[in-house]
């Protein structure tokens, strides 16, 4: 029986991560020995914290995006009166169509009776 071996990590790493990889063990490379890991931490740590800012930055593009988008906004809610309203939903609101008009069956025309093959003269 064959067991399924699990798949390298590099295999499966999205493009440019090579790339990636190799520039930082590059600029690592000129860091001496023993200053090396507590660079490499800082730098990861500075690198996780420009992608944080990053993806804060698209969210709030996003944010405004929608925000001008007419139509898509949600009105800011009512202050609460003493008595409160029943609240009606706009698709529940609208009103009902008239039914349709009956659609009356097409006229069926009449076959012509088939014509039957004239049975053979006997001698």
């Amino acid at each position: 029986m064959i067991m399924a071996t699990k798949q390298d990590v590099r295999a499966r790493a999205p493009r440019g991560t090579k790339t990636v990889a190799q520039a930082f063990f590059a600029a690592l490379g000129d860091v001496a020995e023993g200053q090396q890991s507590v660079v490499a931490s800082a730098a990861l740590t500075a690198i996780r914290d420009a992608l944080k800012v990053r993806r804060e930055k698209t969210k709030k593009v996003a944010a405004r995006a929608r925000a001008k988008l007419p139509g898509k906004t949600k009105a800011a809610p009512a202050k609460r009166a003493k008595a409160a309203a029943p609240v009606v939903h706009a698709k529940r609101a609208v009103a009902k169509k008239a039914p349709a008009k009956q659609k009356l069956p097409k006229a069926v025309k009449a076959k012509a009776p088939r014509k039957v093959a004239a049975a053979p003269a006997a001698e």
